[in-house]
């Protein structure tokens, strides 16, 4: 079981179009063991970021006859990067770093409102990315905002101890709908504007810290990056992985 003392948990975060990546990758893939088989012949080099724009052709007319999806540069990779997340040791709010915990290692099986759904973090979705103001995620059941659920039950109530917290730059929260609605859901504070701090502040349950080492910063950068005025994220985001450090 999760320990309900300070803990550092781990969201790997992951951006932009799987299908896209995947046959990129399949492409890539296809054309590195075309080259490997005739490099020798051909004289041409062990990779296809080395090929010249003629050494590409030559490559292009050798698969005259097979006919494959050639990529010459490997895609880059969907994962942005981990986000280090330091949960707040306060017993005040064991309850709701319980809950983030469990939900990061998934050890609590299956969501009872929704059985084929895990309560798990993998997987789920960053559905909400309002440019300059929050990421939010957390959607275990639904995936789009409109679900969620705790470790607990549906709705578990505030920890009152992080309402007094002020949240700042790379705070974490529990997103909620109201006075002690907190389930599965969460946001990434993603401005340091004091106006906007001030419409969070005393409202959710503040509970942990980005850690804001140069590659967590990336990783938030590259979320707002994605964000829009209406919330609606530009690319599909998700966590690929989560845990416990």
């Amino acid at each position: 079981m999760a320990s309900l003392s300070g803990s550092t948990a781990f969201l790997d975060i992951y951006i932009g179009d799987e299908t896209l990546f995947n046959e990129s990758q399949a492409s890539y893939e296809a054309t590195v063991k075309l080259l490997l088989t005739h490099a020798a012949v051909y004289g041409l080099p062990s990779t296809p970021e080395e090929l010249s724009e003629e050494q590409r052709g030559i490559l292009e007319e050798i698969n005259q006859s097979d006919k494959l999806s050639l990529c010459f540069n490997k895609p880059p990779p969907l994962l942005a990067g981990r986000l280090i997340i330091d949960l707040d040791s306060a017993h005040g709010l064991s309850k709701t770093r319980t809950n983030f915990l469990m939900l990061c290692t998934g050890e609590k099986g299956f969501s009872k409102n929704a059985p084929t759904k895990k309560l798990h973090y993998l997987g789920c979705p960053i559905h909400r990315v309002e440019k300059g103001f929050v990421a939010q995620g957390g959607d275990v059941t639904r995936g789009d905002g409109s679900g969620g659920e705790s470790i607990f039950g549906p709705k578990f109530n505030d920890d009152k101890a992080g309402l007094k917290i002020k949240p700042s730059f790379g705070s974490v929260a529990m997103a909620n709908s109201g006075k002690n609605s907190n389930s599965s859901q969460f946001f990434i504070v993603l401005t340091e504007d004091s106006a906007k701090l001030s419409k969070l502040a005393g409202k959710y349950v503040v509970f942990g810290q980005v850690r804001l080492d140069t590659d967590s910063r990336n990783v938030l950068e590259m979320l707002e990056g994605a964000g829009t005025a209406d919330g609606r994220p530009s690319q599909k985001i998700w966590v690929g992985d989560c845990g416990i450090l």
